[in-house]
């Protein structure tokens, strides 16, 4: 009996057409350049080595990705709502790009299912599929063009996922909530900022309350770290954490 041998040629046209086909079932288009995707879904705990020799990951599409969708969410909000100030403006935007948000959006369009990641206990996937969304746009944009991004972001994310009036009215200002609560039941808080020493250019904050921490949180501003710590300090002083401080 002879064995068919496929070429090694034949065999990585197949491995392509796959990625192709998944590609287009699950985000409805078909890519022309599959390494930028490979790249895009590739973490930095798993590292991808290409044709150069060089070995890549998705930190720098990530960099341009949420460059892209920032001006994307502006443009598409700044025409939505022609009525509003800069201030509401800035808060929505910022409630959409934010990163817990963002790795909500990217478990909905199943991105998640294309990522490769080696994580551990000691390396969370914290933001990692937030990361890896930022990195698939900026993917497309480097394969299809801004205007082909454009619209993509606006009617497989914007449109089809998120509810921008339930938006505009929850309060997601978790530092000005959390600051009301130690005011109400006079508690000691301090939230301080730092570099983190992991993450050379990302924040980290903690929030302090009685001298205990009660939340951490990373960003890539002092601002959206500040807002995280504040977050998971809210869920726990608010009866839904492990502690009460009451």
């Amino acid at each position: 009996m002879v064995v068919p041998i496929l070429s090694p040629v034949k065999t990585l046209f197949s491995k392509n057409r796959r990625f192709y086909r998944r590609i287009k079932s699950t985000f409805g288009f078909c890519p022309h350049n599959h390494l930028l995707y490979e790249i895009a879904f590739t973490h930095r705990s798993a590292q991808l080595k290409v044709a150069d020799g060089n070995i890549v990951n998705n930190e720098r599409l990530e960099f341009l990705g949420d460059a892209i969708l920032d001006a994307v969410v502006a443009d598409f909000l700044f025409k939505k709502f022609p009525n509003e100030n800069e201030g509401f403006l800035t808060q929505m935007r910022s409630k959409i790009v934010k990163r817990e948000y963002l790795n909500v959006l990217a478990r909905k369009m199943g991105l998640n299912n294309f990522l490769i990641a080696h994580t551990n206990s000691s390396s969370p996937k914290k933001n990692l599929y937030g990361d890896a969304l930022e990195a698939f746009l900026g993917a497309i944009y480097l394969d299809m063009g801004y205007k082909f991004t454009k619209k993509f972001i606006e009617q497989e994310l914007i449109l089809k996922y998120i509810d921008l009036d339930k938006m505009r009215n929850t309060d997601t200002n978790y530092k000005s909530q959390l600051l009301e609560w130690v005011q109400k039941y006079k508690k000691e808080m301090t939230i301080y900022t730092d570099n983190d020493p992991t993450q050379p250019d990302k924040f980290v904050s903690y929030v302090r309350i009685e001298q205990e921490i009660f939340g951490s949180g990373t960003g890539r501003s002092k601002k959206e770290a500040e807002q995280s710590a504040a977050e998971k300090a809210l869920f726990k002083v608010n009866g839904n954490g492990s502690q009460d401080i009451e």
